[in-house]
């Protein structure tokens, strides 16, 4: 990694969140110019999000088949904004905004990666490279991005956060209310992220109302991703999910909010009760040791 390929740290990029991940704003499905336009002068929102797809341009013929990385969520296959374009735009307007790219294809990121790489060495802020690589809960059909091809390509930038979660059906459109990760699931994404040797910054993005139901093996996915140099959880969720706002508060205060990003609709955001939380796995071990520390001087 060269001087300028230097990892951003988002806690450092952001210092008013006093290096807390929950009280970061996200902004949805930054697909067009005008949405963009909006949230990069927006005073709230810290990090974009958007999706990138093979299609073409408006104005472009139906008919043509010179296919480039757009902005645009499946089924769409035409926008007015090209990746290159939405990141130029980014690095030239030079706020104190952060990017997560979802790609829907292997393709989509195949053709991305010249782009990238020309724009690399000007992005000084947090770009999170994003892809559902695993089929996860419940039952979910949608074909994964290919796992092996996406980690190991997104691990030529390293300076980038690795963004990678798992399909889903579950909420409102699926007519789907209760499931959970299995602990099968929470494995294949560590065993392919060992096997892969990734080393760089890693976000794991779970679905709100299913995290809420398995919080043991949630935990035991950032327990055992020690092999990354800073592991975070990213917990999102779509309007209307069922979802354990108790439960996946406990959970969020239980990792830490240093350690966990929240990219909900507000009417969750508000049942969550995340104020003055610290992670109660760190208070546990501090008073271990405490204790232990109180015995031993009592025993010399």
């Amino acid at each position: 990694m060269s001087a300028s390929n230097v990892s951003v740290d988002v806690a450092t990029f952001f210092p008013d969140i006093e290096g807390n991940l929950t009280k970061i704003v996200w902004e949805h499905a930054v697909n067009s110019k005008e949405k963009l336009d909006n949230a990069l002068v927006s005073a709230n929102v810290k990090m974009l999000e958007a999706d990138v797809t093979l299609g073409t341009l408006n104005g472009t013929s139906d008919n043509s088949t010179q296919l480039i990385p757009i902005m645009a969520h499946p089924p769409a296959t035409k926008s007015n904004l090209s990746l290159d374009d939405f990141l130029n735009t980014v690095i030239k307007k030079n706020v104190t905004k952060g990017i997560k790219l979802d790609f829907k294809s292997i393709n989509a990121f195949n053709a991305s990666i010249p782009i990238l790489e020309k724009v690399r060495n000007n992005t000084k802020f947090p770009v999170f490279l994003n892809a559902d690589i695993l089929p996860g809960p419940v039952n979910a059909s949608t074909t994964p991005v290919t796992a092996k091809a996406f980690v190991s390509q997104a691990m030529a930038f390293p300076e980038y956060t690795l963004s990678v979660g798992w399909t889903t059906r579950y909420g409102v459109n699926d007519n789907v209310t209760e499931g959970q990760y299995t602990e099968q699931q929470i494995q294949d994404m560590i065993n392919i992220l060992k096997e892969q040797k990734v080393t760089q910054p890693i976000t794991y993005p779970v679905r709100a109302g299913l995290a809420a139901n398995s919080t043991k093996v949630i935990k035991s996915l950032m327990e055992n991703s020690s092999f990354a140099s800073n592991v975070t959880l990213t917990v999102w969720s779509s309007e209307g999910d069922k979802v354990d706002a108790e439960t996946l508060s406990t959970l969020i205060r239980d990792i830490g909010v240093k350690k966990v990003y929240v990219d909900v609709p507000q009417d969750l955001m508000n049942k969550l009760h995340l104020s003055g939380a610290s992670s109660v796995m760190v208070a546990s071990v501090t008073l271990a040791v405490s204790l232990l520390t109180g015995l031993l001087s009592s025993i010399l």
